[in-house]
């Protein structure tokens, strides 16, 4: 069999909308897949199985599990081409996991869904909203997970306005919190009130879609800063505040005063997303800015209305 290329998306995550024993389902949340930072995998078989390339040591432990669970028939040699850091709030575990899944259920002759490879992978057990762009890219809405504990479904997958520039920033080194210290945060947050999902759900019901749809931009902009904000306050006990850090809170800050749209912390943070849809000296301008205030590199991307694609 021929060598193959694998490329996912990465995702943002805007918000949760429910947590706690009133809510009839767990979770839900709404993120979109952006084209850039990326996860590109190269595989091909090979008389025994290796792993190299960024986050080589995750994809052995991934590969292992494949390999038991009888999704891996056959060895592979796996490179990692490009990936970007775990725990940032790009998503990199869930594109990861799946793409080397996919992969492997390729050159085993099965075609697996999205939620299959998450069932195999144990992801999605929180968000739904990589898996789901994993299959389909775009903007992605869940609605979370149900009583029988099962994976959170789909909503709605919608085209995402290709003038809209994204920029994607991590201003701190510092992960967002993840596995048991993110299990012990979700512990120890009270109860979502029902009042709080309500508002959370109107956001994304009447204002984010409706704008998305209509390629309002102000409008987008500002119901996906409100619901950040009502999100970044419940998860301010763990978190120490709206933020992850007074860092990301400044930068935040900072591309709202230059006139950025939809502002937010990605998921746990740090990584930092903002709209624009100004031409390229603007975007120039920024990234600039960026470098000299707060020595921090970000990129200029646009949403990925496709997901993973083989080839």
């Amino acid at each position: 069999m021929t060598p193959i290329r694998l490329t996912t998306p990465g995702r943002l995550h805007f918000g949760l909308l429910a947590r706690g024993a009133s809510s009839p389902r767990q979770f839900g949340g709404l993120g979109l897949m952006v084209r850039e930072p990326r996860i590109e995998i190269r595989a091909a078989p090979s008389d025994a199985w290796s792993v190299t390339g960024p986050l080589s040591a995750r994809a052995r432990d991934l590969v292992a599990r494949l390999v038991e669970g009888g999704v891996a028939a056959r060895p592979l040699a796996i490179e990692i081409v490009h990936a970007p850091a775990e725990h940032v709030g790009l998503g990199t575990g869930t594109q990861l996991s799946l793409g080397i899944a996919k992969i492997a259920a390729h050159f085993a002759g099965l075609d697996l869904s999205a939620t299959e490879l998450a069932a195999i992978t144990g992801r999605g057990l929180r968000s739904g909203v990589g898996l789901h762009g994993f299959d389909h890219g775009g903007l992605i809405v869940e609605g979370g997970r149900g009583p029988d504990g099962g994976l959170a479904p789909l909503l709605v997958r919608s085209a995402f306005p290709a003038e809209w520039s994204v920029l994607v920033v991590a201003p701190s080194q510092r992960p967002g919190l993840h596995g048991p210290e993110e299990v012990r945060a979700f512990g120890g947050l009270p109860p979502m009130p029902e009042s709080e999902t309500d508002r959370l759900c109107r956001l994304v019901l009447l204002g984010i879609l409706p704008a998305v749809v209509e390629r309002d931009l102000r409008t987008f902009g500002q119901a996906l800063s409100e619901l950040q904000h009502h999100v970044g306050s419940w998860f301010a006990p763990a978190q120490g505040g709206v933020f992850a850090s007074p860092r990301v809170a400044e930068t935040v800050q900072w591309l709202r005063d230059q006139g950025m749209h939809g502002v937010g912390q990605s998921s746990w943070g740090p990584t930092v997303y903002a709209f624009s849809d100004e031409g390229p000296q603007r975007r120039e301008a920024i990234l600039q800015s960026l470098r000299d205030r707060f020595d921090t590199e970000g990129l200029w991307t646009t949403a990925s209305d496709r997901g993973a694609r083989m080839d």
